[in-house]
């Protein structure tokens, strides 16, 4: 999934698992997401409750496994968000796509004045990828740490 002629694949897969945990955890509700790469992001996410839809833009980042880049530190990622501007309704979802024995989740700096309306992180807790973790939003006081299973869906044994 790490090649280019794969990206858009990899992205989309990022794009539903972060929905997802947002639909089971946060929202309690079904999510709907649909891929588009305008202006500052990447894909939207819809939802319907009491009877009015919701609609959020939300702008992927990552960071990548470290046998690919160790480079790239979350700090650079803060550094990118500061060039949004003109969506104030806009999520960053950041995955975490490498092994952190401690990662402090507060890194970032809430003084930093950036014009997003949330900023979350996600990632894999276990290598078989059957448990993920959502972390967010960072720019609020207390963030909220949530965890949710891959989805799995029936097997149908013929």
């Amino acid at each position: 999934m790490r090649t280019n002629k794969l990206k858009e694949w990899r992205e989309a897969r990022d794009a539903a698992l972060f929905s997802y945990g947002m639909g089971c955890c946060v929202l309690k509700s079904p999510l709907l997401v649909a891929k588009s790469e305008q202006s500052d992001y990447d894909f939207i996410m819809k939802w319907i409750r009491d009877e009015k839809e919701y609609y959020c833009p939300v702008q992927l980042k990552e960071l990548p496994p470290a046998d690919l880049n160790t480079n790239v530190q979350i700090e650079h990622i803060f550094e990118k968000l500061k060039k949004y501007n003109g969506i104030n309704d806009l999520f960053v979802s950041i995955k975490i796509n490498r092994e952190i024995k401690s990662f402090d989740l507060n890194l970032f700096d809430k003084e930093t004045n950036l014009n997003i309306s949330e900023l979350w992180y996600f990632g894999c807790k276990k290598p078989n990828q059957s448990n993920w973790f959502l972390y967010g939003s960072a720019l609020e006081l207390n963030p909220a740490f949530y965890e949710f299973s891959y989805p799995e869906g029936e097997q149908n044994y013929v």
